[in-house]
């Protein structure tokens, strides 16, 4: 084979990588995971509201408010693919609270809230 060739698979196999190659979640009828959230998805695995709320109001209203209104949440509700990740590795202004200061159970217990007050779609 020569060079040319090699190199013209090889372009050829990265780029069917980086695109995906395969139908996302969303068009399998499942939730969309675009933006590197595929790790981040599925149902909320927590219907906790009270523990939800008490571990927003630690760790998240400083910066949302009490209610989750500064900024306001429900104005633009997220997927839960799309908070845990936000609240796994931040962004922006936001900053990441790892399972080690945000445990598993207790982020779910925090999805469960948002979605109480309509922030999460």
């Amino acid at each position: 084979m020569r060079i040319q060739d090699k190199l013209l698979t090889a372009t050829l196999a990265l780029g069917l990588i980086a695109c995906g190659g395969s139908k996302g979640s969303e068009e399998a009828g499942g939730e969309s995971t675009s933006g590197g959230e595929a790790e981040y998805a599925g149902p909320i695995a927590s219907t906790d509201v009270e523990t939800g709320k008490q571990k927003f109001e630690d760790f998240c209203s400083d910066c949302h408010g009490e209610g989750g209104d500064a900024p306001n949440l429900a104005e633009k509700p997220h997927t839960p693919a799309q908070l845990r990740k936000q609240i796994r590795e931040g962004s922006g202004k936001m900053r990441p609270f790892p399972e080690q200061r945000l445990g598993k159970e207790d982020m779910e217990a925090v999805l469960a809230y948002l979605a109480s007050i309509n922030a999460v779609k």
